[in-house]
């Protein structure tokens, strides 16, 4: 099959890997019209990048540390451009230095990035050097992602080299790591990588192990990314092929097919496509299996999608008759530098080459591609390889099992122990129960009498004597000017305000509505009381539903009555008072704001406080501590941020409690 298990193979395509397994090379491709313009501005970019990052290192010079990571960054933007070389010189200065300076973090971190790019570039052995260098200072770290990580990235350097016993050393590796310190955070990627590795070697029941254990976690939260899941799918469909299932298979694809669109990832789209092919192939459709082929070419990124796409659409022209427009696409495939990678598609190009030839009567060729093929069959399928592989992970899975037995015996031994514990620390957790039963009984009704005394001094300090006094001689003015309709205005106003303040001070919780009543009543009255020297207003949203929501009672009032009080103390006129309500979910924001004179610097905020402040913050902490939720203020002295205003602006979030 070409492209059975397309995804499994770019799994551990080592130029797809980082620090976080994947490195994501931005392509900007510009648009057909202003090409030069914007080609010439890209240019400029680039160029001023390269400035940026040249100056971060000079201005870095006296902290090592920093001059590594100036290095290392400017490393990673010359690779993202397409600048390998000069990526490579900056990236090794950078792994150079944080090797001097004994920082194995940053030098593991700088060589798992800087293998990766001497292998896009080609320089296999340097890359494979650099993982093993990465590889021990991740181990003087102790840090069990970062080992596991560049194990598994060197496994897949020996994997795509054809090193199978190394590949699945370091694979095994990389796996126990993960286990041992029970990290599952993509743990799906090192169970695929393992099934891909023992695919190569043909080794199919070890590869439907592996792939079966990542499908079971592919939902757990954090032991899969898109890729990974995209890539079981595959490997699943590509199994139920060995398996002679083309129905559960073409199921698999499917599946992959929708996810990939879904999320516009390419490599899903054409490998579900081209997998499709191979099955509608077998079903003798070979027009539906070449029109599949022909329509996943507009989502290849790499060469190992062309190199199977030749080899499908080579059998499928074979099928056709059309054999030498078929010898033509497998050729193609020698010319390409990557195909040694690729064992399987390697070995089906060599099986192509072979017959073709011979179907064209050019039998000396077809002996020729013939006797390559069988020398890469015996390196595939040595014995000795095979065995070698199954004796490493048979020995990993033996270690396992017995450090379950030892953990059981440890555990029987200390069983009897823990029973003659457990009577003893049974009748000690009954009486720390009783305990705490009985110390949270006594401060419960600690808090109940405490709220109990705030909510009357709530009642003596909101409706103060002095309060009352001025707002009923301002009455008192109103009915001597004979102004009978004002004074009984406010007179009922009054009347509401105080009715309302006796009402809520002892309410657990009132309506929104009660409450914007309440401070329209009291500001209509202190409006009255100075005379008309400030105007005020209250904004909420229209759908805003005041009827139902409930909050604590009279906890804005305090910082009203200060604005008022001291905010417009020396003004005559012009004072502006605004309240703006707006719904946060579970909490409703006020946010109160005066044009006065704000606070002064001498005096800042903070340096004392009234007693109705004082007794709002001790009903802030009943409030936490009887509903479990918090509500903060902010006060900001507008002069502070905008030096051409003047006044106070408080935010408070107060808590919606409806049962």
């Amino acid at each position: 099959m070409t492209y059975l298990s397309h995804l499994a193979i770019y799994i551990i395509y080592p130029l797809a890997l980082t620090s976080s397994y994947s490195i994501n090379i931005a392509k900007l491709e510009p648009a057909n019209t202003s090409i030069y313009y914007k080609n010439e501005v890209i240019v400029i970019a680039k160029d001023s990048a390269k400035i940026a990052f040249k100056n971060k290192i000079v201005k870095a010079s006296n902290d090592s540390l920093r001059i590594v990571t100036a290095y290392f960054e400017y490393g990673q933007y010359l690779h993202t451009i397409g600048d390998n070389e000069a990526s490579l010189i900056n990236l090794n200065i950078a792994i150079k230095l944080a090797d001097q300076i004994n920082n194995d973090k940053k030098t593991a971190e700088i060589g798992n990035y800087l293998a990766n790019v001497y292998w896009q570039a080609g320089k296999y052995q340097s890359s494979t050097d650099t993982f093993i260098f990465a590889y021990q200072s991740a181990k003087r770290t102790n840090d069990s992602s970062q080992m596991a990580k560049v194990s598994m990235n060197l496994a897949s350097n020996y994997n795509y080299l054809g090193d199978y016993d190394q590949a699945i050393k370091y694979a095994l590796n990389a796996l126990k790591i993960k286990e041992t310190a029970k990290d599952w955070e993509r743990i799906c990627y090192h169970y695929v990588a393992m099934a891909t590795i023992f695919k190569e070697t043909n080794n199919i029941e070890k590869w439907d192990y592996y792939i079966n254990k990542a499908y079971k976690l592919k939902d757990v939260e954090h032991c899969a990314s898109f890729g990974d899941i995209a890539k079981i799918y595959n490997n699943l469909g590509s199994l139920s092929v060995r398996k002679g299932d083309n129905q559960k298979a073409l199921a698999y694809f499917d599946s992959l097919l929708v996810l990939s669109k879904e999320v516009s990832f390419n490599k899903g789209i054409s490998a579900a496509l081209g997998n499709s092919s191979d099955i509608y192939k077998s079903l003798n459709q070979t027009q539906k299996a070449l029109e599949l082929l022909l329509e996943s070419e507009q989502y290849f990124s790499d060469p190992y999608e062309i190199i199977s796409n030749n080899n499908s659409k080579a059998e499928l022209y074979s099928l056709l008759s059309q054999k030498k427009t078929a010898l033509d696409l497998v050729l193609k495939n020698t010319t390409l530098n990557d195909l040694r990678f690729y064992s399987m598609e390697h070995e089906k190009t060599l099986s192509l080459l072979s017959q073709l030839s011979a179907d064209l009567l050019d039998y000396k060729t077809a002996y020729k591609w013939n006797d390559s093929l069988r020398i890469l069959e015996n390196k595939l399928r040595d014995d000795k390889v095979r065995k070698g592989i199954e004796e490493l992970e048979t020995k990993y899975e033996t270690e396992k099992k017995e450090q379950q037995i030892d953990l059981l015996t440890t555990e029987n031994e200390l069983k009897n122990q823990r029973i003659k514990a457990g009577f003893v620390i049974v009748i000690i957790l009954i009486v720390i129960v009783l305990l705490i039963l009985y110390i949270l009984n006594i401060r419960n009704k600690q808090a109940e009498l405490k709220q109990n005394n705030l909510r009357l001094q709530v009642l003596r300090t909101q409706m103060n004597p002095h309060f009352i006094f001025n707002a009923l001689g301002s009455i008192q003015n109103y009915m001597l000017k004979n102004d009978a309709r004002k004074a009984s205005q406010y007179l009922s106003q009054f009347a509401s305000l105080t009715r309302a303040t006796l009402s809520y001070s002892t309410a657990e919780s009132i309506s929104l509505a009660d409450e914007i009543g309440m401070l329209e009543n009291y500001m209509a009255l202190e409006k009255m009381r100075k005379q008309d020297k400030f105007d005020y207003s209250i904004n909420y949203d229209e759908n805003l539903d005041l009827d139902f929501i409930r909050i604590p009672p009279m906890l804005n009032q305090p910082f009203i009555e200060n604005a008022i009080k001291h905010g417009f103390k020396h003004i005559n006129k012009g004072g502006v008072l605004t309240i703006n309500i707006t719904d946060k979910k579970d909490w409703i924001e006020f946010i109160i704001e005066d044009n006065g004179e704000g606070f002064p610097k001498e005096s800042p905020k903070g340096n004392h406080k009234s007693m109705a402040m004082s007794i709002f913050e001790n009903r802030r902490k009943l409030i936490k501590q009887k509903y479990k939720k918090d509500f903060k203020f902010q006060i900001l002295n507008l002069q502070d941020e905008y030096p051409s205003q003047t006044g106070v602006r408080i935010t408070i979030y107060i808590p919606i409690i409806n049962d």
